[in-house]
């Protein structure tokens, strides 16, 4: 099996693995902002699955054997994949889902900066929540999604890929 598609194969279960758990969390009204239990709980699921990704990949189809660059291409493929899953999840959250959510953000925003700078002008106010409501757009969440997951996903891999890493020595010539 390709690289690529057993990366696009545990990159999708994981990311459908991720969207089910924010799923479950906006059910039972757990907000991430409010908690640090869901980040901690994707993380720690995103780490152990691309453990278990790079390790059943090296054990299976490389007879044992994986080098760091190609652990590191493969955990970073599977983030990569899982983030373009979970972007559209946060795209449809924020669109149908939970739309009022945006609104919020745009609040909490103007909170922060009304406590940060009580002295700030009404002009420079209006800019700032201006500026957040354009980066706010869910288009643009998508993208910003993609690349912060896939840059975690990288950090995690590199990680990952030094202790799972095994080079055959018959074939170092």
């Amino acid at each position: 099996m390709e690289i690529r598609k057993f990366a696009m194969n545990h990159g999708t279960v994981l990311g459908l693995i991720l969207a089910l758990i924010a799923s479950v969390f906006w059910m039972i009204g757990v907000e991430e902002r409010e908690s640090i239990i869901p980040s901690l709980i994707n993380n720690l699921l995103i780490i152990g699955f691309l453990f278990y990704s790079i390790t059943n990949y090296r054990d299976g189809i490389g007879n044992g054997f994986i080098a760091y660059s190609n652990s590191l291409k493969l955990g970073t493929s599977i983030a990569f994949f899982s983030s373009v899953i979970m972007a559209f999840y946060t795209f449809i959250y924020i669109t149908y889902l939970n739309p009022a959510m945006l609104a919020d953000i745009s609040d909490m925003t103007e909170q922060t900066i009304l406590q940060t700078n009580p002295e700030v002008s009404e002009e420079e106010l209006e800019m700032a929540l201006e500026i957040s409501s354009q980066l706010m757009q869910p288009h643009f969440l998508m993208i910003m999604g993609v690349l912060g997951g896939t840059f975690m996903g990288f950090l995690f891999s590199a990680v990952i890929s030094f202790f799972v890493k095994k080079t055959d020595i018959n074939n170092l010539a």
